[in-house]
Formats: structure tokens, sequence, C-alpha cells
């Protein structure tokens, strides 16, 4: 009798001994999350930015008569290609040349009376004063006659710099006044890109090795002009470039700006989500050996343009990254990496 009761004393120790492994083992089973991982794109090798841009005119010019006056006629069409000193139009000159006739004459009669004072006046046949007054009144009438031949030359509109016509206001026969645009000029001397770019990439500008777009399967180098120092609405940043080559205004081009060996292009780029905080510390969790997470505390020093987080200090090249299931992890935990899209990712639901 009291046998049995020890061999039913020892099944009963041995049915508790199974029944508390299967317990530990579920609970083991159920620590076990699924995630997905990455590995940091190490952002010291080249980077090369991918943008869209406009090629625009160096500048446009308002071509306008310095003086007032009835178009007699005009020499171009829009969209014709001038170079500078060309004559694109022409005001009637008649009122002009009667002005410079009539000041002419009136030069050269005194010009001649002042030649004949200055012959008294060395004979000591005319005071001085007379003779000062008659030459300060022949410089009046030069001046009056070289205004006039002013005025006559300024009825010719010539075009200041090689370009192309872009729009012409008027025709001929109609009446002008002074400074008013006859016409619009294209600077056609050196043709520029503009582009606009976000504020990383706008920090990074210093670090530029090379620019450059591609229109119609051609390559044209680009050079970096002039740099808006204010973002837009839209948080973008104005950068033009002077382009080796010729294109015409308006067209659209793909510019590629590369960039590297940089301190700020240094670190490594994760996504933002595979980041997480805990006590005003920032971590990410990282797979180690044996499938086990641990968390990493790192550097970050912001985010770019397409929601990559720039981490400077904490990861290496080689870490597996957790970059979903993040919030379901604890030090230590065993987890199983998925590669294939999951609609449970990190047993959350």
């Amino acid at each position: 009798m009291k046998n049995i009761k020890k061999s039913v004393f020892a099944l009963a120790i041995v049915g508790l001994l199974t029944a508390c492994g299967e317990s530990d083992k579920k609970v083991n089973e159920a620590k076990v999350h699924s995630v997905m991982t990455v590995l940091p794109l190490n952002r010291q090798e080249l980077a090369v930015k991918n943008f869209s841009g406009v090629v625009k005119e160096n500048s446009t010019v308002s071509l306008s008569f310095r003086t007032p006056g009835q178009i007699m006629r005009v020499l171009v069409k829009e969209g014709a290609h001038v170079r500078k000193g060309q004559l694109v139009a022409t005001l009637d000159t008649k009122d002009y040349q009667l002005q410079v006739d009539a000041a002419q004459t009136q030069y050269d009669q005194l010009k001649n009376e002042v030649e004949r004072l200055r012959k008294l006046h060395e004979a000591n046949s005319l005071p001085g004063n007379d003779y000062e007054k008659a030459t300060s009144g022949l410089e009046q009438l030069r001046i009056k006659l070289q205004n006039a031949k002013n005025q006559l030359s300024y009825t010719q509109l010539t075009a200041p710099v090689d370009g192309t016509i872009q729009k012409v206001n008027f025709e001929p026969s109609e009446m002008v006044s002074a400074g008013l645009p006859v016409m619009d000029l294209i600077d056609t001397r050196s043709m520029e890109v503009e582009v606009n770019i976000p504020n990383d990439i706008y920090r990074m500008l210093s670090n530029t090795t090379e620019a450059y777009c591609l229109a119609a399967g051609n390559r044209y180098n680009l050079h970096k002009k002039s740099v808006l120092a204010k973002a837009d609405a839209n948080q973008l940043f104005t950068v033009k470039f002077a382009i080796d080559g010729h294109l015409s205004a308006g067209v659209n081009v793909d510019v590629y700006i590369e960039m590297g060996g940089s301190e700020t292009v240094k670190g490594f780029s994760i996504p933002a989500h595979a980041i997480f905080e805990d006590n005003n510390k920032t971590y990410v969790w990282v797979v180690e050996q044996g499938d086990v997470v641990k968390r990493h505390a790192i550097s970050v020093s912001g985010v770019d343009s397409e929601g990559m987080a720039v981490v400077v200090d904490g990861i290496s090249a080689n870490d597996r990254v957790v970059k979903a299931g993040v919030k379901a992890l604890h030090d230590g935990d065993k987890v199983k990496i998925v590669t294939q899209k999951n609609t449970n990712v990190g047993d959350l639901l």
C-alpha cells in the first residue's frame, strides 16, 4: 500500500513538471515576433540627385526709343534672331533732321563770325570781353547742334545684345513715347537652367562635385551661377546654373547633381519609421546573432527629402535594423525575420 502511494505521488510530480515545461514553451514561443529588417545605406558614397529644371534666358530686354515719334519701319518679326548693333526699327526722321539742319546753319554762321572777331582781338581792335562772349555763344550752339544730332540718332533702334525677338508691340505709323517698349528681346548670349531643390540638398550645395542636365538625349554640363537663399512657399530653394551649349528657352530638362566627400553626407540612411524614442534618447532595434534584438542608441542629423533618417552615429553598414514591428519589441526578444509582405507585421493585430 505504501509503495502504491509513492508511485502515485511520483506520477503526480512528473505530470506537474511536464505541464510546467509545456507552459514555459508556449510563453517562449509567444515572445517570438515577426519583423522586417533593412541594411543602412552608406551616405559617404557618391550621391546623385535628380530634379526637374527649365531652361531660361539670361535676361529679357525691352527695346524702346529714347525720343518720341512716329514709327517708320519695323525691320524684324517675332522669333527673329538678331545680332548686337543690328537695326530693328526706325522713327520718322523729318522733324529731327530739320532741327539738325537749323542748328548746323546757326553754328556755321557764328563760327565764321567768331573767326573774324578772333583776328580783330589779336590785332587789339576788339575788347577781350566781347570776344569771350562770342566764343561762349559758339560753344552753346555747338552743344545745341550735338543735341539735335543725338535726337536724330535716337530715331534708330538697334539690338544691344545678340538675341531673339520675343514680342513686337507696335506696327509702322503708330506713335510712341520715349521709353515705351517697342519690342522684347531675349538675351541668348548665355542660357541658364533653373531648378528648385529641398533644404537638405540646399545645405550640401557647397559639396557638389558635378552637375549636368539631359535634353533630347544630349548631355549639357552645368555650372552653379546663383542660389536664392530664401525658400518659397513649398520650402524649396531656387538654384540657377549656367549651361555649356545652347537650348531654347522654356525647354524642360532633367537635372542631375552629384555630391560626395563631405562631412554633411557622412553617415547612414534608414527609414525614419525605424526610429523610436525612450527617455529623450533615440534608438533603433538591431537584430544580433541568434536573431535576438538589442536597442542601439543613435544620433540623427535630420530627415532627407526622400523620408530617410540620416544617422551619423550608433549603427554600421552590416547592422540588420528593424524597420517594421518596432513598437512590440523589448531588449532580448527573439524575432523571426520575414522577407515577404506580412499583414500582421510585428504581431500587432
